[in-house]
């Protein structure tokens, strides 16, 4: 067959360089349906898990305690570690299973990976941040405690805890997927960050050697900045969000290119 006669080939199916709105948002409406539509409760569940935990925590710490280590009530000393924290799960768990809850549909040459990734974290960021504001200011006002908060380290909390979410999503995103015991080592290690990220007990509260390693855990300095935004005599001036930030970045830097890497291989369980 001469060169005239060869057939042009065929279009390739069409590339994006970035995620379109329609297709996020139809993924967003998809997550609501999916994640709040067919619980029981819904988005009410949203605010019951965090305000159940710290209800938990304020009646059996109010009988070890007669004082807490801020302020003069047990809820509101609570909820402000807890709530910020809980931001990160919230967040950043959704994200990580965000290509195999939508396997299916990126089956589909309008939908990409990205999308899908997106369309978790703009949901749940929302609604956690939402669920943030709305306990901590409903905690505020029945505990006693008053609306007095100094709002920018509140804000700068609640933001480099989305960050830090999305960024270690994005990583176990592939992480998990590539190495599956991963994910059963992660909820095992899990389970003590809540004890060493500034939810029950100060910084200022270990051993200057403790201190030296919890420097280390981002989430601690998200904790204590928010924090110092309720209780305003509280200084935690050893804080660095510069350094909770850079690790957020590494973090979705790192997660964003090994799943453009490797995406196609891993959602056809290829090795």
């Amino acid at each position: 067959m001469t060169t005239g006669d060869t057939a042009p080939p065929l279009p390739g199916p069409a590339r994006r360089s970035f995620p379109t709105l329609r297709t996020v948002g139809a993924l967003v409406l998809r997550e609501m349906s999916a994640r709040y539509g067919q619980s029981p409760g819904g988005y009410l569940w949203a605010f019951l898990s965090p305000l159940l935990m710290i209800a938990a925590l304020t009646i059996a710490f109010s009988f070890l305690q007669k004082t807490p280590r801020l302020g003069t009530s047990f809820i509101m000393y609570y909820a402000s570690g807890h709530l910020v924290f809980a931001i990160f799960g919230q967040v950043g768990g959704p994200v990580t299973q965000s290509l195999k809850f939508s396997r299916s549909l990126l089956r589909f040459p309008t939908v990409i990976w990205l999308d899908t990734v997106l369309a978790r974290f703009a949901l749940n960021a929302l609604t956690a941040t939402a669920v943030y504001f709305i306990l901590l200011y409903a905690i505020a006002a029945g505990s006693g405690h008053g609306l007095r908060f100094d709002l920018p380290p509140v804000l700068l909390a609640v933001a480099l805890a989305v960050a830090l979410a999305f960024g270690f999503g994005v990583l176990t995103c592939y992480l998990f997927m590539e190495l599956p015991i991963a994910g059963r080592l992660w909820g095992f290690a899990a389970r003590p960050l809540f004890i060493v990220s500034g939810v029950l007990f100060l910084y200022e509260d270990f051993p200057p050697r403790v201190q030296d390693v919890l420097w280390w855990n981002p989430l601690m300095h998200i904790t204590s900045i928010a924090k110092a935004g309720i209780f305003q005599k509280y200084d935690p001036n050893w804080t660095a969000p510069l350094y909770v930030l850079t690790v957020a970045l590494v973090l979705a830097v790192a997660g964003l290119f090994l799943l453009r890497q490797h995406h196609d291989r891993l959602l056809n369980g290829g090795k």
